[in-house]
């Protein structure tokens, strides 16, 4: 008998109201909690990624570093920049530059100034 009344008591003190309103909010401070680590996390993933995307292309230019020092230490190569960088040539040799005329606009409006200056012309040629 002595059981039956214990977990009356028990069962009362579990099911009553202020103790189901103080679990309830225990709850949710866990899950706030738990909400905000995984957010955390998330963001330390993302973070994650893109140091490792940085290293990545860091080891790409040392790669590329090192391969422009191996072709700077010979004469060759040092020869190769100096050309591309500066526009320079050697004694003896000779150096041409081919430009290319892109701008179509220029030979349309010499033609319409030379037309202007044949009519002129024609006309000053009749006085």
């Amino acid at each position: 008998m002595l059981d039956i009344q214990q977990k009356r008591k028990v069962r009362s003190v579990i099911y009553n109201r202020y103790t189901l309103v103080i679990l309830a909010v225990l709850v949710m401070i866990l899950l706030h909690s738990t909400w905000t680590v995984y957010q955390k996390k998330r963001v330390s993933e993302e973070m994650k990624n893109i140091s490792l995307q940085n290293v990545e292309e860091l080891r790409l230019r040392n790669e590329e570093l090192q391969n422009k020092i191996v072709r700077l230490s010979t004469v060759s190569g040092v020869e190769e920049e100096i050309r591309s960088k500066f526009s320079v040539a050697k004694e003896g040799e000779n150096v041409v530059l081919v430009i290319d005329n892109k701008n179509d606009n220029a030979s349309t409006t010499t033609t319409k100034k030379e037309f202007w200056t044949f009519i002129s012309k024609f006309f000053e040629h009749k006085k």
